[in-house]
């Protein structure tokens, strides 16, 4: 495949941490199937110039990898300042998470739009909000569907959206609650008999590469992945075969969830708890992702769990 006057030559990756990590090393593996093909990474400044510690090896590993690095910050640039930045780039795989705050990825999304980037992956690896639509009681939920109103109010930018559902080990988080490795119980969100897909990064990391270099290319659609989609039945059985002894099981309804939620604002866990305890938006079958239909293997919650040694 030749990328002469093709959209995908100069490619910006949005951070490097959980996920950053796991896209960055997948897209300089395909890069060497694709030579014509550059890729940068934004660093914060303190991250760009560290030197010692996890940061300077991090950097060491992107100088052996080819990577180059772009020093910004989402945060604290401006819209016109990110513009700039991107407005130099073909694509941009935004990875940055939440971490930015209320607001941050309505900005960038904003900033990429403003500098016309072709083609435009935002940070969209999570739950489908469409489904899920606006109220769910997560601000920053809300947020990612204005982030595809914006994208489909225009016609310059091609975007690709990736649907992996949550990261496989925040669902044995004891934060999120549904797992509960000290007591051995499982809670259920709303229903026994809902669902929650969750994928890790590594996965997410390999397929966001295999769905980015695609032909034909995806454009202007929502792109499904899962590592494993599993019912909180399921789950309590999986956990009961894991632990080898018998499991709690305590249905949370959402009375319950709504309650917790009330009485406790600060906490995210009850609030993502509620927002999780639903039939659809959160969970799709296996069977009708891209992954799936591609063949390529993903990693399961019960190999996921066999890898762990403290859950």
């Amino acid at each position: 495949m030749k990328f002469e006057n093709k959209p995908e030559n100069s490619v910006l990756i949005l951070g490097a941490g959980e996920l950053g990590w796991p896209v960055l090393l997948a897209m300089s593996s395909k890069v060497q199937e694709h030579p014509a093909v550059k890729i940068s990474v934004l660093l914060r400044s303190n991250a760009a110039h560290a030197t010692s510690g996890r940061l300077r090896t991090r950097l060491d590993d992107l100088m052996t990898l080819g990577i180059a690095v772009v020093e910004g910050d989402l945060q604290e640039n401006s819209v016109d300042e990110l513009s700039a930045m991107f407005g130099a780039f073909s694509a941009v795989i935004n990875c940055s998470g939440f971490v930015g705050g209320p607001g941050t990825q309505i900005k960038i999304t904003q900033a990429v739009l403003k500098a016309g980037v072709p083609r435009y992956f935002p940070w969209q690896f999570g739950v489908d909000y469409d489904v899920v639509g606006s109220g769910s009681g997560q601000p920053v939920w809300d947020e990612q569907l204005q982030v595809r109103h914006l994208l489909r109010a225009q016609s310059t930018t091609e975007w690709v959206i990736v649907s992996t559902g949550i990261f496989t080990s925040y669902l044995f988080e004891p934060g999120f609650g549904v797992v509960d490795a000290q007591t051995k119980v499982v809670r259920a969100l709303g229903d026994w008999n809902y669902a929650v897909t969750l994928t890790t990064p590594e996965d997410i990391g390999q397929l966001t590469a295999d769905i980015f270099f695609h032909q034909p290319a995806f454009r202007n659609e929502i792109v499904y992945i899962a590592g494993d989609t599993l019912t909180y039945s399921e789950i309590a059985d999986l956990m009961q075969e894991h632990w080898g002894t018998s499991v709690k099981r305590t249905l949370l309804d959402r009375k319950k969830l709504h309650d917790d939620a009330e009485q406790e604002p600060g906490d995210v866990g009850a609030t993502y708890r509620l927002a999780f305890a639903r039939p659809d938006g959160v969970a799709w079958r296996k069977e009708d992702t891209f992954n799936y239909r591609q063949g390529t293997e993903t990693t399961t919650a019960r190999q996921w769990l066999a890898s762990q040694h403290k859950i």
